[in-house]
This record gives structure tokens, C-alpha cells and sequence, in this order.
């Protein structure tokens, strides 16, 4: 296909323009994983598995700082959830809300609705609306702007995704999945215990 297009009408730089897009495509069908971007985090699966159990002090071993640990009554299968904030490299602090599972099934069963609904465009964040209610208003934003001389704001999810990582649940602010998922693996890979896997 490629010999194709360096002898059609085409020119050379339009060829070599496709040429440059089809060679991830290619890669990624044939199962390739992508290469990192220097400075970046590797993208990983947003469901982990683990046989290492995980608990707080874990967080605590790779510079994560707690804000308050919540209530877990109605988050179903939960034994602890913690929210704060930790400095990915060459960033600001970052918040987190962490909720851990007695085992990686369990935070899978249980854990995976009550992330879906914390998380992400379509999140719920009125706690009159949402099944665990334990302070919602640490899974909002407030954002705003100025329209036509007057101020306006409101508010939006913090968290635009989550991972489950072992028995972990992490809830990871950004404004995007992708953001997200950068910065919860950026913590994982932070800590000590997920290192020696």
C-alpha cells in the first residue's frame, strides 16, 4: 500500500504524512504496546489485578498526605477509604480519594459502581443523588468564568476516571479520563509495595 502511494498522484509529503499514521495503527492492531513519551507515565490497564493485599500505610510510604478518612458505612465491601492529595513528578499536588477492598474480586464487585458513579462526565456529585453519600462535596470542582460582566459558576466532577489496582480503589482528579489515568498511574507506580511486583 505504501509503494502505492509514492507512485500515485500524490505527493511525496502526503505519503509520507499517511505513512506516518498508519505505522501506530499497525503496531497497535498487531498488539504492540505503545512506547512512553519521555517524562510521561506508560499508560496501563485501568483494572489491575494483584495478589498483594494493600493498605493505607502503603499510600503513606510513597508521600501521599491525608486529608480525612471517611466513613465507610453504605460503600459496599469497603474496609477503609481515605481522602488527600499527593505531588505526581513535575506537578502540583493532586487530590485522591483511595477506598480498599479486602481483596482485588472485591474491588472489582463492589468498588467498580461506586467509582463509575463518582467519576467521569456523568458523575454524580449531589449527595441527595448519590447511593454513598460520605462527603460528596470532596468529588466536586468548582469551576466558573466571567459571562457578559457577571460571574458564574458551578460546579463539576474532580475525579475524571479511576483505576482499580489490586485491592485498591483510586479515584484520581483531572479534567479528562486520560488526565485521570495519568495521575493514578503515577501514584501506583509510586508506591513501594507495587514496585517489588
Amino acid at each position: 500500500m505504501l509503494a502505492r502511494l509514492f507512485h500515485t498522484r500524490f505527493p511525496l509529503a502526503l505519503a509520507v504524512g499517511v505513512a506516518a499514521l498508519l505505522v501506530p495503527l499497525a503496531c497497535a492492531r498487531e498488539g504492540a504496546a505503545p512506547a512512553a513519551a519521555p517524562g510521561r507515565v506508560r499508560t496501563f490497564q485501568k483494572v489491575t489485578p494483584s495478589d498483594r493485599v494493600f493498605a493505607f500505610d502503603d499510600l503513606v510510604a510513597a508521600g501521599f498526605r491525608k486529608s480525612r478518612e471517611y466513613n465507610v458505612e453504605g460503600l459496599t465491601g469497603a474496609t477503609g477509604a481515605w481522602f488527600g492529595w499527593w505531588q505526581p513528578p513535575g506537578s502540583g499536588p493532586v487530590d485522591y480519594e483511595v477506598r480498599f477492598y479486602r481483596s482485588h474480586a472485591d474491588a472489582v464487585e463492589y468498588g467498580t459502581p461506586f467509582a463509575d458513579e463518582a467519576s467521569g462526565d456523568d458523575a454524580i456529585i449531589n449527595s441527595n443523588e448519590a447511593t454513598w453519600k460520605e462527603d460528596v462535596r470532596d468529588r466536586r470542582s468548582i469551576i466558573g468564568g466571567v459571562e457578559g460582566g457577571g460571574a458564574r459558576s458551578g460546579a463539576a466532577a474532580k475525579y475524571g476516571d479511576y483505576v482499580v489496582f489490586g485491592n485498591m480503589v483510586l479515584l484520581c482528579e483531572g479534567t479528562t479520563s486520560d488526565h485521570s489515568l495519568e495521575r493514578c498511574a503515577a501514584l501506583v507506580a509510586a508506591l513501594p509495595a507495587a514496585q517489588a511486583e
